[in-house]
């Protein structure tokens, strides 16, 4: 069966492409392993980072995201030793979105499905790859649970199979492999209560990390990310561990009379994978599949939302008219930069080594100076290229502004401030 595109994975990455490819008339595979409409993801965080806002307002995705009890975040709270660091109104950064993946993934596979020109193949499972003659990839081998396999062509195979990529695999793109030095647990409340300003908080705590976000049906999620030398007292009883971390963070979220509302989530190891999204002739990853970062800044949903996008932009004219596949595939890998140079600092944030003095004048400094505060708000959101916080002249001011102001409340073991 010929197609124009292929893309392995229907859930946030290959939903997007997918919608974007049939609304510009091609014709598209959509072949997702799970058989359910109502599979999800479930080691998630979730939240979308306003950098995605753009994408998630063009894709006609965030109104049927509220309209399922998305929360937004419009000023997310940072705390430092120095104060609390929320970006000033009007300081245009773009708001973030929240929706539990168990009803994202089902409203995004359905707006694909129903998009004309999308054929969603829930309960196939790719077991090969078709290539042409010149070593392209072509297609994709197909099975529904027997003996029976299907062969589906196309111009164009995209994986957007998470970070482990079958079809990845399959193509033997080389995989580059970062190690994480957090582990990460969240859970769900009801009736929880704000204590830090904005309406979510971010509390780095040099090498440990905790948020605090609203999500859909009105919960709050609360997320804690230690540094592994931790791993013991969690091992030791997991939710104890969980719940003395809470309790110690400063101007921590308030959850006497709260309700815990799911278990705990998590992973003990979540390692940086990246591979080339442009591997092979024929061949595009998107999402997970080309880079799963430290889930500590919350990237992943974002990625997967604007990679596949990228794709799309690049591609779509050129599958459509019979164009230059190889030279649009080349755009989308120049796009694509953008988000390896946030994985390459990303990448060294999970190591969890204490913070340089430039990250901590930087934190200093913007409890005060609103365009720091604002660049380090954009920087956050990845809604701006890197160097808008990370230029010589805001390092230059951030270093001065921090010396005239004095921390307060610093604690002296930057690791233990929510040791139990």
């Amino acid at each position: 069966m010929d197609y124009d595109v292929i893309i392995v994975g229907a859930s946030i990455a290959g939903c997007t492409a997918a919608t974007a490819y049939g609304r510009a008339g091609l014709r598209v595979a959509l072949v997702e392993r799970q058989r359910s409409p109502q599979a999800h993801k479930t080691l998630c965080g979730h939240f979308v980072l306003g950098g995605a806002h753009d994408v998630l307002q063009r894709m006609g995705f965030w109104q049927p995201m509220l309209a399922h009890g998305a929360a937004v975040t419009t000023g997310l709270g940072v705390w430092t030793g120095s104060g609390w660091v929320v970006p000033g109104t009007g300081s245009a950064v773009p708001s973030a979105i929240s929706l539990r993946r168990s009803k994202l993934d089902p409203l995004l596979r359905e707006i694909a499905g129903a998009t004309p020109g999308v054929d969603l193949l829930l309960g196939h499972r790719v077991v090969d790859l078709v290539e042409g003659p010149s070593g392209a990839v072509a297609g994709v081998v197909v099975s529904r649970g027997g003996a029976e396999r299907i062969v589906l062509r196309a111009r164009l195979v995209v994986a957007a199979d998470g970070h482990h990529s079958t079809v990845a695999r399959l193509a033997r793109v080389a995989e580059d492999s970062a190690p994480n030095n957090r582990f990460l647990f969240w859970t769900y409340y009801e009736g929880a209560t704000m204590n830090g300003p904005g309406d979510g908080q971010v509390w780095p705590l040099d090498p440990d990390t905790a948020v605090c976000i609203r999500v859909d049906d009105g919960l709050t999620q609360v997320g804690v990310f230690p540094a592994k030398d931790r791993l013991p007292e969690f091992t030791a009883d997991r939710a104890a561990a969980f719940d003395r971390f809470v309790e110690r963070l400063p101007d921590g979220p308030a959850l006497t009379g709260a309700r815990r509302v799911s278990n705990l989530v998590g992973t003990t190891d979540y390692p940086c994978i990246r591979r080339d999204p442009t591997p092979r002739a024929g061949l595009a990853l998107i999402g997970d599949a080309a880079t799963a970062s430290d889930p500590v800044p919350a990237v992943g949903c974002g990625w997967a939302f604007r990679s596949a996008a990228w794709l799309a932009d690049a591609t779509a004219e050129p599958l459509a008219q019979g164009g230059n596949l190889h030279r649009a595939l080349r755009s989308y890998r120049r796009a694509h930069r953008f988000i390896d140079k946030y994985d390459a600092l990303g990448r060294q944030e999970a190591l969890a080594k204490p913070p340089t003095a430039l990250q901590l004048a930087v934190r200093t400094a913007a409890v005060s100076d609103p365009d720091i505060a604002r660049r380090l708000a954009m920087f956050a959101m990845r809604a701006a290229d890197p160097s808008v916080l990370l230029n010589p002249k805001v390092m230059v001011r951030a270093l001065v502004g921090s010396r005239m102001r004095t921390p307060r409340g610093r604690p002296s073991g930057p690791s233990r401030l929510a040791t139990g």
